[in-house]
Parts: structure tokens; C-alpha cells; sequence
């Protein structure tokens, strides 16, 4: 399932790969934005999970039970 920033990129992508008016320089530019992007916010995921884990092990070690979103 694809959550709404796969989406936005995607209809962001169609909406460049339509465009014939811009220089091909251009179009290069906005596909390494993209790509910066999509490595900026896969890294962004992978700290917010790191971070959950601490907290549900620290939870379950310290709190004396299950975290609290189950």
C-alpha cells in the first residue's frame, strides 16, 4: 500500500514526464530533486524506527509491561 508521500511523488513525477515545454536540463534537475528527496525521507523513516523500538523496549523493560500502543 502506498502511503501519500509514494503518491504525491508519483503525481508529481507524471506531472513533469507530460511536460514537453522545459529544457531537458530541466527535467534532469527534478529527477535528482526527487531522488534526494525520496533518500532524505527513507532516511527520516529509518530514524523514526530505530526511535520506536527504543521506546517499546524501554517500555517493556522499564514501565513494567507492554507499551501502549500494544
Amino acid at each position: 500500500m502506498a502511503n501519500s508521500r509514494q503518491i504525491s511523488a508519483e503525481a508529481a513525477g507524471q506531472a513533469l514526464a507530460g511536460s514537453t515545454d522545459l529544457p531537458p536540463f530541466v527535467d534532469a534537475f527534478f529527477a535528482t530533486q526527487r531522488s534526494q528527496l525520496q533518500a532524505l525521507l527513507s532516511w527520516q523513516e529509518s530514524l523514526f524506527t530505530c526511535s520506536k523500538d527504543f521506546w517499546e523496549q524501554w517500555a517493556v523493560r522499564y514501565a513494567g509491561g507492554m507499551p501502549f500502543d500494544g
